[in-house]
């Protein structure tokens, strides 16, 4: 396997790669960096990845979609989960519930200036 398009997983949710694109499969990842050179605060972005975007496109930070910013120094669990949960009923849920929302808007553009 070589990518992501060459995964069971990926057909069996996705289809088969087309030259027009039906749907976005989108890769939500979570990670801590440092905020400054200091290294004094440290953020967690959480973004999405659009994997129906080639591969050698994927990963540029122009591709790359910004859901929301926490400090990394908030305590696991509850104090974490009240941010999830906003992003979750919010943010998201229109994308959960019909497939659409601002995003695959957003989405559309980049795809469509390629």
């Amino acid at each position: 396997m070589s990518d992501v398009y060459d995964s069971p997983a990926w057909i069996k949710f996705m289809g088969l790669p087309t030259p027009i694109l039906k749907r976005i499969g989108l890769l939500f990842c979570v990670d801590a960096i440092p905020a400054f050179a200091a290294g004094t605060l440290s953020l967690k972005p959480m973004e999405f990845i659009n994997l129906s975007l080639p591969p050698g496109i994927r990963s540029k930070a122009e591709n790359i979609m910004l859901l929301m910013l926490l400090p990394a120094s908030l305590a696991k669990g509850r104090a974490q989960k009240k941010y999830y949960d906003f992003a979750a009923d919010f943010e998201l849920i229109e994308l959960a519930t019909t497939g659409c929302c601002c995003c695959c808007f957003v989405l559309s553009q980049i795809i469509t200036q390629q």
